[in-house]
């Protein structure tokens, strides 16, 4: 999608972006996120909670490979968990949930493994998340928070535009007040509170493990969606800048870059 495209993202719009966004987001990292889990007790579990599933690509794959675990997805955004209906199963089942109302009847108890991802990013009180989980919970639980990493935002040879990247991402994060770091946050929050037996891995986005087209179009839909996000308009000039570099120097190969992530395991006993 060229930077053109985006004066086509009105809000019926939007959403379908988004989903084929998050349907490549799972396409490209499916295959290490999973053996991650898998590496770090999901097949020990009996229950699994997705929270924050978004349109729930990633879960829903998950229940395939693993029909013995019950797989339940919640997110407070209702067009969320009416895409994720569309993908509902024998074992697995969406709720539209929100964790802090006064109202809601959710048993978190009930789960064993509880997996976060780009979900601390986006939300401006990880804390108070992770204390009230700890606070739910049945023990033993495992955790699995994959965010991401910017120590792994990294291009070579470096590139004032891909700055330009990185700051497009924290001006949003500083628009809804996320701290940017959020990714780089959860270890001390998980230490801080108690966590035990906490593993980091930093797993990135890298034209050296993903597919150059594959790669260059997930960036690009990154920009576009952050950059809509945060008001700017389609002929935005860093914007365009930033697509054009994506479009012709990534692409080429002239570059070689990451978008980091960082992937934390931690057990509650």
């Amino acid at each position: 999608m060229s930077l053109s495209n985006t004066k086509m993202l009105k809000m019926n719009e939007l959403d379908t972006f988004v989903e084929n966004h998050l349907n490549l987001q799972v396409k490209i990292s499916y295959r290490e996120h999973h053996d991650f889990l898998l590496r770090h007790g999901l097949n020990e579990c009996s229950h699994v909670l997705d929270i924050g599933c978004g349109n729930g690509t990633f879960v829903a794959r998950l229940a395939q490979d693993y029909s013995e675990i019950q797989f339940v997805g919640i997110d407070k955004r209702k067009q969320c968990v009416e895409s994720c209906q569309k993908l509902v199963s024998e074992n697995f089942q969406a709720q539209q949930v929100d964790m802090f109302s006064r109202d809601s009847q959710f048993d978190f108890s009930q789960f064993d493994g509880f997996l976060m991802r780009y979900f601390l990013l986006h939300v401006d009180n990880s804390q108070k998340i992770l204390e009230h989980l700890k606070n739910k919970l049945k023990r033993p639980s495992r955790f699995w928070i994959i965010d991401l990493d910017w120590s792994q935002f990294k291009c070579e040879p470096p590139h004032p535009t891909f700055d330009l990247l990185t700051k497009l991402v924290k001006d949003f994060c500083s628009k809804i007040s996320v701290h940017s770091m959020g990714g780089q946050n959860v270890l001390p929050l998980l230490q801080k509170l108690g966590y035990q037996n906490i593993v980091v891995e930093h797993i990135p986005f890298s034209t050296q493990t993903i597919a150059r087209d594959e790669l260059t179009l997930y960036l690009k839909q990154e920009v576009i969606c952050y950059s809509y996000m945060s008001g700017k308009s389609e002929n935005d000039s860093e914007t365009a800048e930033i697509i054009r570099f994506i479009d012709e120097d990534v692409r080429s190969g002239k570059f070689q870059v990451s978008y980091g992530m960082v992937l934390l395991f931690a057990e509650l006993s």
